[in-house]
């Protein structure tokens, strides 16, 4: 085996480095739930892009940062740039964040990507908007974790739909809401 690791690939860090395997676990013990599991990794310019059941990690020895599946509105990976990139659904400020990571051997990561976005989303449909020419997609999605049937809603306006013209942002919440009352599987949804 190289120098690369000591521990064998079928092995709980699965070829991972002791010292970032033991630093991801401890930061993703943190978060309660989420099992600490790799399915596949690679090491990025500054460290490592691990994917687990329910999070994309990424960080090195001293620290890690988790995005759940759950979290992610888009992304995919760029062979010619070698770059695995997303973009969250944006947080209580509106704005999206982005992130991505630089892999020179990606490995399954870009696979396990797709397959775990693909793997959260519980509902998805395009609806065109009455007040513009364009329209919006709702998103139901849920955390891999097993956080409970739990299902977060997402509106994301597509091409051509601006948040700021007249009627849209209202119509688009009146079009979640009857959504969720269809499809949740919480009390509110029954």
């Amino acid at each position: 085996m190289g120098p690369m690791s000591r521990e064998r690939w079928w092995g709980k860090a699965r070829g991972l480095p002791q010292p970032a395997y033991e630093r991801w676990r401890e930061t993703l013990d943190a978060v309660p739930g989420r099992p600490a599991r790799i399915l596949a990794w690679a090491r990025t310019p500054t460290g490592f892009c691990i994917g687990s059941p329910a999070v994309l990690s990424l960080g090195d020895d001293s620290a890690f940062s988790h995005v759940g599946w759950h979290e992610i509105e888009r992304g995919g990976w760029n062979a010619e740039t070698r770059r695995l990139s997303w973009t969250r659904y944006p947080g209580e400020d509106g704005r999206s964040r982005r992130g991505f990571a630089e892999l020179a051997e990606p490995a399954r990561l870009p696979e396990l990507f797709r397959e775990r976005v693909a793997a959260s989303i519980v509902f998805e449909r395009f609806v065109p908007l009455v007040s513009t020419d364009g329209g919006i997609t709702v998103s139901g999605r849920r955390d891999l974790a097993g956080a409970g049937d739990r299902i977060s809603w997402h509106v994301s306006p597509v091409r051509g739909t601006d948040w700021r013209d007249e009627g849209v942002r209202a119509e688009a919440e009146r079009v979640l809401a009857r959504m969720r009352m269809e499809y949740d599987s919480t009390p509110a949804g029954w």
